[in-house]
Protein backbone atom coordinates (compact mmCIF):
# COMPACT_ATOMS: atom_id res chain seq x y z
CA UNK A 1 0.00 0.00 0.00
CA UNK A 2 1.37 3.28 -1.10
CA UNK A 3 1.79 5.95 1.53
CA UNK A 4 -1.17 8.48 2.10
CA UNK A 5 -0.02 12.07 0.65
CA UNK A 6 -3.16 13.60 2.85
CA UNK A 7 -5.21 12.84 6.16
CA UNK A 8 -8.83 13.15 5.44
CA UNK A 9 -9.04 15.07 8.44
CA UNK A 10 -7.55 17.76 6.17
CA UNK A 11 -10.63 17.72 3.54
CA UNK A 12 -13.85 18.19 6.08
CA UNK A 13 -15.65 21.08 5.09
CA UNK A 14 -17.50 23.09 1.80
CA UNK A 15 -15.04 22.74 -1.21
CA UNK A 16 -16.82 25.59 -3.88
CA UNK A 17 -15.78 25.47 -7.73
CA UNK A 18 -14.21 27.97 -10.07
CA UNK A 19 -14.90 26.69 -12.81
CA UNK A 20 -18.75 25.66 -11.88
CA UNK A 21 -18.34 22.33 -11.42
CA UNK A 22 -21.02 21.61 -8.01
CA UNK A 23 -20.24 22.21 -4.47
CA UNK A 24 -18.56 19.35 -2.75
CA UNK A 25 -18.85 18.57 0.86
CA UNK A 26 -16.49 16.33 2.73
CA UNK A 27 -17.93 15.34 6.33
CA UNK A 28 -17.36 12.54 9.00
CA UNK A 29 -20.07 10.06 9.69
CA UNK A 30 -18.92 8.22 12.53
CA UNK A 31 -16.08 6.52 11.37
CA UNK A 32 -16.28 6.59 7.76
CA UNK A 33 -16.13 9.66 6.02
CA UNK A 34 -18.60 10.62 3.19
CA UNK A 35 -18.22 13.08 0.12
CA UNK A 36 -21.49 15.04 -1.33
CA UNK A 37 -22.00 16.75 -4.56
CA UNK A 38 -24.24 19.23 -4.48
CA UNK A 39 -26.06 19.80 -7.89
CA UNK A 40 -28.20 22.73 -9.04
CA UNK A 41 -30.45 23.15 -11.40
CA UNK A 42 -29.99 25.98 -13.34
CA UNK A 43 -33.62 25.73 -14.68
CA UNK A 44 -35.69 25.45 -11.23
CA UNK A 45 -32.64 26.60 -8.87
CA UNK A 46 -33.05 22.96 -6.41
CA UNK A 47 -30.25 21.24 -5.28
CA UNK A 48 -29.64 17.93 -5.50
CA UNK A 49 -27.65 16.25 -2.78
CA UNK A 50 -25.95 12.71 -3.49
CA UNK A 51 -23.79 11.39 -1.02
CA UNK A 52 -20.98 8.99 -1.41
CA UNK A 53 -18.50 6.91 1.25
CA UNK A 54 -14.58 8.02 0.87
CA UNK A 55 -13.07 4.48 0.02
CA UNK A 56 -9.36 3.53 0.29
CA UNK A 57 -7.07 1.47 -1.84
CA UNK A 58 -3.34 0.46 -2.45
CA UNK A 59 -4.23 3.65 -5.47
CA UNK A 60 -4.86 6.17 -3.09
CA UNK A 61 -9.25 7.48 -1.78
CA UNK A 62 -12.01 7.04 -4.43
CA UNK A 63 -15.55 7.62 -4.38
CA UNK A 64 -17.41 5.12 -6.52
CA UNK A 65 -19.21 7.78 -9.12
CA UNK A 66 -22.19 7.01 -11.19
CA UNK A 67 -20.94 3.37 -11.52
CA UNK A 68 -17.12 4.47 -12.06
CA UNK A 69 -14.40 4.90 -9.80
CA UNK A 70 -13.53 8.84 -9.04
CA UNK A 71 -10.00 9.37 -7.63
CA UNK A 72 -9.76 11.85 -5.03
CA UNK A 73 -6.75 14.15 -4.95
CA UNK A 74 -5.53 16.81 -2.62
CA UNK A 75 -2.95 19.88 -3.07
CA UNK A 76 -2.01 21.27 -0.13
CA UNK A 77 -0.15 23.99 -1.23
CA UNK A 78 -2.52 25.41 -3.55
CA UNK A 79 -5.68 23.95 -1.17
CA UNK A 80 -7.32 22.06 -4.15
CA UNK A 81 -9.77 19.27 -4.09
CA UNK A 82 -9.81 17.14 -7.19
CA UNK A 83 -11.79 14.28 -8.63
CA UNK A 84 -10.65 12.33 -11.53
CA UNK A 85 -12.53 9.78 -13.14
Amino acid sequence: MKEKVFDLKTLTGNWESVNLNPTIIVYRDRRLYMLSIIHINETTHQASPATYEIMEDEDGFFINYNLKRASISYDSKQDVLTLLR
